[in-house]
C-alpha cells in the first residue's frame, strides 16, 4: 500500500455537480463532536476522510458501488473499482488548490471513520487498509 498516494478531491466541483454535496447525510459521519470539536468544526476541521472512501471520479464509494449493484470479495476488486492503487493514505485540505489530497497517515493522529457507510471494506467485510496504529487512542 501506497501511504498517500496524492489524489486529489475537487470538492467544489463534487458539490456543484451533485456527487457529493456538503448537506449530503453522509458528511455527518465526518463532523468533530464535543464542545471543542463544534468550535474547530466551524473552521472546517473535519474528522479524517481516507482516500479508500472514494471513487477515482470524486463518489462516495459505498454509495456508488450499491448503486452499481457490485459487492466485493477482494481487496484487489474493490481498488479495481474505486479506479486507484492501494493506498491507506488520507485526505487532508491543500490551501494552493483548495482540494483536498491524499497524503500520508501517521501514528495516533487519525480518527476512524470506516463504517458500512464510507468504508466499501467494512461495507464488505473485508479487512480496512489503514494500519491500527494510524487512529487516534
Amino acid at each position: 500500500y501506497t501511504n498517500g498516494c496524492g489524489w486529489a478531491f475537487d470538492v467544489k466541483e463534487a458539490q456543484q455537480s451533485g456527487k457529493f454535496r456538503s448537506d449530503d447525510p453522509l458528511q455527518e459521519n465526518y463532523k468533530k463532536t464535543g464542545f471543542f470539536g463544534s468550535i474547530t468544526g466551524a473552521f472546517g476541521d473535519k474528522k479524517t476522510m481516507y482516500c479508500h472512501h472514494l471513487t477515482n471520479d470524486g463518489y462516495p464509494a459505498v454509495r456508488a458501488a450499491a448503486e452499481a449493484g457490485k459487492t466485493f470479495s477482494s481487496d484487489q476488486e474493490v481498488w479495481e473499482f474505486l479506479g486507484k492503487n492501494p493506498c491507506c493514505g488520507r485526505m487532508a485540505y491543500h490551501s494552493k488548490s483548495g482540494k483536498l489530497v491524499c497524503g500520508p497517515v501517521v501514528k495516533a493522529d487519525h480518527d476512524n471513520t470506516n463504517n458500512a457507510d464510507t468504508c466499501i471494506f467494512t461495507a464488505n467485510n473485508l479487512p480496512v487498509p489503514i494500519p491500527a496504529e494510524a487512529y487516534k487512542k
